[in-house]
């Protein structure tokens, strides 16, 4: 019978499970941890602000156009969502897995779906927009079956 992998998510963690069929067990394949994503935006911001400029153009428009700011936080959600996305995609094109149970935090869920490769992407099984990261054993076991029980195909 081929894996389950239960991947659970935030912006600064990521689990990786095997799933037993039978018993529901999950074994911790992977723990992958991106720090920068808990620190706060001003901290992580080294660009400088953004600025504004005068319109051009238009006579009679002097309107403010202000270049858009991606946050320093943000980018590093993105680059964590693109960490893990490359781990799944490695995965799934060596055959180490047949389908994906993404459980994560919204909006990371939809950061890391957008960062799937087309082979990964087709072994999503199911996706829930809840945070687990943080829990252990029978619980974790018994919060996953739960998830996977009210999943979003």
């Amino acid at each position: 019978m081929k894996s389950t992998w239960i991947v659970l998510a935030n912006a600064a963690r990521a689990r990786i499970f095997n799933r037993d069929p039978g018993s529901g067990h999950l074994q911790e394949l992977a723990d992958l941890i991106h720090p920068e994503s808990r620190e706060h935006g001003r901290d992580l911001d080294t660009d400088r602000p953004g600025h504004a400029q005068k319109g051009h153009g238009d006579a009679g428009h002097a309107g403010t156009a202000f270049q858009p700011h991606t946050g320093a936080l943000q980018r590093e959600h993105t680059a964590f969502a693109l960490e893990v996305a490359r781990y799944l995609d490695r995965a799934a094109v060596e055959g180490r897995c047949a389908e994906l149970v993404l459980i994560a935090s919204d909006p990371f869920l939809g950061g890391l779906k957008s960062h799937l490769g087309a082979s990964s992407r087709h072994m999503i099984r199911d996706s829930v927009p809840r945070d687990l990261t943080s829990f252990t054993g029978k619980d974790l076991e018994d919060r996953v079956s739960d998830a996977m029980g009210q999943a979003h195909h």
